[in-house]
């Protein structure tokens, strides 16, 4: 009998960046709209206009092209959503200065 008990699951991950891209070009808080984009050298396949105060998505394009590069279309719509759930909940009306405030410094 083969007891495998005594080996250790050993092994590494590599992650390497397939060039797909998720931007957020406008946080509107007043009106509680984010649009999101998802682009792939620079150019634009999907946009996702989350309406956080009305409950409502709207979606133009797909990320089909994509393939394998890319997550799904549903995963991308539950992303921007839950994105721009936080952006308005937290008054954060540029997302890339946050995340790059975030990077640069880092709490401890």
């Amino acid at each position: 009998m083969n007891d495998n008990k005594d080996k250790p699951n050993a092994g590494y991950t590599l992650f390497k960046p397939t060039g797909v891209r998720h931007e957020f070009p406008l946080v509107d808080l007043v009106k509680q709209q984010v649009t999101g984009t998802v682009l792939y050298k620079d150019k634009i396949y999907m946009t996702v206009v989350v309406d956080v105060k009305a409950d409502t998505v709207q979606v133009q394009g797909d990320t089909a092209d994509l393939g394998d590069l890319a997550i799904s279309r549903e995963s991308y719509i539950d992303m921007f959503k839950d994105q721009a759930k936080f952006f308005i909940d937290n008054h954060i009306y540029n997302p890339k200065a946050y995340y790059d405030e975030l990077i640069n410094n880092p709490s401890e």
